[in-house]
C-alpha cells in the first residue's frame, strides 16, 4: 500500500486491519479493527486483548473497533446474538481501558440487513435495540455502524425494511427513545459497488464470490456521484455522526489468487485493477473541507423543567433537571453551572454546581413571594474544552397559581 494515495484524498483517518501497516502512516489518526472470537476461556481472552491493546497503543493507535458485523453468521458462526456481542464488548472495554484510557472504544460496526428466516443475519436495528437494551452504551465510546447504500441514492428515506445509506438515521432513533444523547455514531465502513461489466468482468448471483451483491451494482460515476452526496448529506444532517471511512482504498488490487475477480469486495475498490483512480477517488479528493479539532461539545438536554405551584403554597421546589452531553467527539469534560437570576425573580439553586459530562443538575426555586403568573429561570452551563470555552443556556418555568390547594 502506497501511503500517497491516502494523502491524496486529503483524508484524516485510516482503518487498518493490519498492526504492520500502522507505522505507514504517520500523522494519521488509526482506528484499528480488532477481530475477537467468541472466547471459550474468559481469562485468555482478556489476557489475549490487554496485549494486543498494549502493541496498539505503543504504536499510537487513537481508536480501536471490537469485531465486525457482529449481527452476521458470517462473523459471529454459532449465531449473531446481541447480548453475547455485549458481554464480550464489555470484557474487550475493560480491558483496552485499563491499558489506556484514552483510547477510543467503538463497537464493531453492524451490517445493515435484515433478520433472515435461519437468523444467520440479524437485523441491525433489531441487534442495536438488543444491545442498548442489556447496557452495551456504557461499554463504548462510540457505536459503529455500516451505512452501505446498496443501489440507493444516499438522499433516499430509510425505514425498517429497505436498505439505504440513510438507515443509520433509524439506529440513531434508538439511541434517542433510550435518552443516549452522548455517543457519536462512527461510519466504519460505507461505499458502493461498481459494475464489474465495466472492466469487461462477467460477475453474476452464479459465481459464489459475488453471490447476493448482483442487485448493487452501480456505475463508476454513480458510485463517484452517491459516494461525494453521502459525505454531503452526513455534513448536513447527522451532527451525532463521528469520522466515516470510506470502504475500501485497495482491495482491487490484491491478485485474483487472494481476492478472486468477482469477489464483491474487490469492486468497493476506489482503485481500479490496474493502480489507476477511478472516478470516486477523484471526485472524492476534491471535496471541500472543513476543520476538525476533534473534541467534545457541550450540550445541555432537559427533562421537564416546568413546575406549577399555588399562591398559597410558597415553598423551595424543584423545577427540573438536565443532564450535560458531551454531543461531539468521544471525552469527557467538567462544566460550571450557574443560576442566572432576572431582577425581581425567584431565587434559584443548582446541584451539584460541577457537573461532568454524563451527569445530571437539579434546578430548584424559591416562590416565596412570587405573584401568580408565569415566571421564568435560567441556568448556564459552561466548560473549557481545549482552548475554548462553551456555554449552554436553558430557560425553566414556574407556574403560581391563584388556586386554593393544599399545602
Amino acid at each position: 500500500m502506497d501511503p500517497a494515495w491516502i494523502d491524496q484524498l486529503r483524508m484524516d483517518w485510516v482503518k487498518l486491519y493490519d498492526v504492520g501497516q500502522i507505522s505507514m502512516f504517520q500523522g494519521k489518526r488509526i482506528l484499528f479493527r480488532m477481530d475477537l472470537p467468541w472466547p471459550d476461556n474468559w481469562e485468555a481472552f482478556r489476557t489475549s486483548v490487554r496485549q494486543r491493546t498494549e502493541q496498539l497503543a505503543a504504536l499510537g493507535v487513537e481508536a480501536i473497533e471490537v469485531h465486525n458485523e457482529p449481527n452476521l453468521g458470517l462473523e459471529w458462526p454459532h449465531g449473531p446474538n446481541g447480548w453475547e456481542y455485549t458481554q464480550m464488548l464489555r470484557v474487550a472495554y475493560t480491558q483496552i481501558k485499563s491499558v489506556d484510557p484514552n483510547i477510543i472504544v467503538v463497537s464493531g460496526g453492524l451490517a445493515p440487513t435484515i433478520t433472515t428466516p435461519d437468523r444467520k443475519a440479524i437485523s441491525d436495528i433489531e441487534f442495536a435495540a438488543e444491545m442498548l437494551d442489556n447496557g452495551a452504551a456504557q461499554w463504548f465510546d462510540a457505536f459503529g455502524y455500516h451505512p452501505y447504500g446498496y443501489n440507493a441514492a444516499p438522499e433516499t428515506e430509510p425505514s425498517v425494511n429497505t436498505l439505504v445509506f440513510r438507515r443509520v438515521e433509524l439506529i440513531r432513533a434508538l439511541f434517542e427513545e433510550r435518552g443516549i444523547y452522548d455517543k457519536q455514531i462512527w461510519l466504519t465502513e460505507f461505499g458502493w459497488l461498481r459494475d464489474p461489466a465495466e472492466d469487461g468482468v462477467n460477475c453474476s448471483d452464479s459465481d459464489p464470490n459475488f453471490a447476493g451483491f448482483a442487485w448493487l451494482r452501480v456505475s463508476a460515476q454513480t458510485q463517484a456521484d452517491y459516494t461525494v452526496r453521502a459525505f454531503d448529506w452526513a455534513d448536513r444532517h447527522w451532527p451525532w455522526a463521528g469520522p466515516m471511512f470510506l470502504w475500501n482504498l485497495n482491495w482491487a488490487l490484491y491478485p485474483p489468487g487472494i481476492n478472486p475477480m468477482c469477489s464483491h469486495m474487490r469492486w468497493f475498490s476506489i482503485l481500479r485493477n490496474d493502480g489507476s483512480p477511478l472516478p470516486v477517488y477523484e471526485r472524492v479528493a476534491g471535496m471541500p473541507r472543513r476543520y476538525s479539532d476533534y473534541l467534545p461539545s457541550l450540550t445541555i438536554y432537559a427533562h421537564n423543567m416546568t413546575v406549577e405551584v399555588s399562591v398559597e403554597c410558597p415553598a423551595s421546589v424543584m423545577v427540573g433537571e438536565f443532564e450535560i452531553v458531551n454531543s461531539g467527539y468521544p471525552g469527557s469534560f467538567s462544566a460550571r453551572v450557574e443560576p442566572v437570576t432576572p431582577p425581581g425573580g425567584p431565587e434559584v439553586e443548582v446541584f451539584p454546581p460541577t457537573a461532568r459530562n454524563g451527569e445530571t443538575v437539579q434546578v430548584f426555586a424559591d416562590t416565596n413571594g412570587l405573584s401568580p403568573g408565569l415566571h421564568i429561570i435560567y441556568v448556564n452551563a459552561q466548560a473549557d474544552i481545549g482552548e475554548r470555552t462553551m456555554s449552554e443556556m436553558i430557560q425553566g418555568y414556574i407556574v403560581i397559581t391563584d388556586e386554593a390547594g393544599g399545602c
